[in-house]
C-alpha cells in the first residue's frame, strides 16, 4: 500500500511538471488555441458543419481541374459535355472520400483530384497527334463528332494514368517508396511543388483575365 501511494504521488508530480505527458490532456492542460486534440472527437452535429466547411474549401480546387482540362480536350466553352466532366469529378470525389474514410486509412479529408497530374496531362495533349482542330472545324462538327474528339483524348489520358498508377502500387507494395523517402527531403519537394504551380500559371492567368475584379477578390479572400 505504501509503495502504491508513493508511485501515485510520483506520477502526480511528473504530470504537474510535464502536463503534455498526460495522454489526451484535458482542456486546462492544453496550451495555445487548440480546441480539439488529435484523439478528440467533436460532437456529431459539429462534425456535419466542419465537413461542409471543408468541402466548400475544397470545391474550388475540385472544379478547377476540369476547367483547366476541358479546353485542352478540345471542348468549347458552350459544350454541354463540360457539365458532365465537372459532375463526374464531383461524384468521384465524394465516392473515393467515402471509401477512404470508411475502408481506407480514414483520414478526415476530402479526397479530390491532384494538380500534379495536370502537368503531364497537358504535355501529352500538346503533342502533334492530339492537337485540337481549328475552331471553325470544331464548329462544323456534329455533337456526336465533337464528343468523339474529346473522348478519344480522355481515353488516352485514362490509360496513361492507369499505367502510372501501377508503378505507384508496385512501389508501395514492395516498400520502394519508404526507401526513397530517406532521400526525399523538403528541399526536394518544395522546388517540385513550385515548378508545378509555375507551370499552371498561364492557365490561371488566362482564366483570371476574363474578370480581374473577381480574380482579385478571390486572391484577397485566400
Amino acid at each position: 500500500m505504501v509503495h502504491r501511494n508513493i508511485q501515485i504521488g510520483l506520477e502526480t508530480v511528473i504530470n504537474d511538471v510535464n502536463p503534455s505527458s498526460v495522454p489526451n490532456g484535458t482542456a486546462e492542460q492544453r496550451k495555445g488555441n487548440v480546441t480539439y486534440g488529435i484523439d478528440d472527437a467533436p460532437p456529431w452535429y459539429l462534425c456535419i458543419f466542419l465537413a461542409l466547411q471543408h468541402y466548400l474549401t475544397m470545391i474550388g480546387a475540385i472544379v478547377a481541374i476540369p476547367f483547366i482540362l476541358c479546353p485542352a480536350l478540345c471542348m468549347t466553352e458552350t459544350d454541354p459535355d463540360r457539365s458532365n466532366v465537372i459532375s463526374t469529378m464531383i461524384f468521384v470525389t465524394g465516392l473515393i472520400t467515402w471509401l477512404q474514410s470508411t475502408f481506407g486509412c480514414r483520414l478526415p479529408i476530402v479526397q479530390g483530384g491532384t494538380i500534379s497530374f495536370l502537368v503531364p496531362t497537358l504535355a501529352i495533349l500538346n503533342l502533334p497527334a492530339w492537337k485540337c482542330p481549328a475552331p471553325e472545324e470544331l464548329a462544323a462538327l456534329t455533337p456526336d463528332e465533337r464528343r468523339m474528339v474529346w473522348t478519344s483524348r480522355m481515353c488516352e489520358l485514362s490509360g496513361a494514368i492507369a499505367v502510372s498508377a501501377l508503378f505507384q502500387v508496385i512501389g508501395g507494395y514492395f516498400g520502394i517508396i519508404g526507401s526513397l523517402l530517406r532521400f526525399v527531403t523538403p528541399l526536394t519537394i518544395a522546388p517540385t511543388v513550385a515548378l508545378v504551380g509555375l507551370t499552371l500559371f498561364d492557365h490561371a492567368a488566362e482564366a483570371a483575365s476574363q474578370q480581374w475584379g473577381i480574380a482579385a477578390g478571390a486572391m484577397e479572400i485566400i
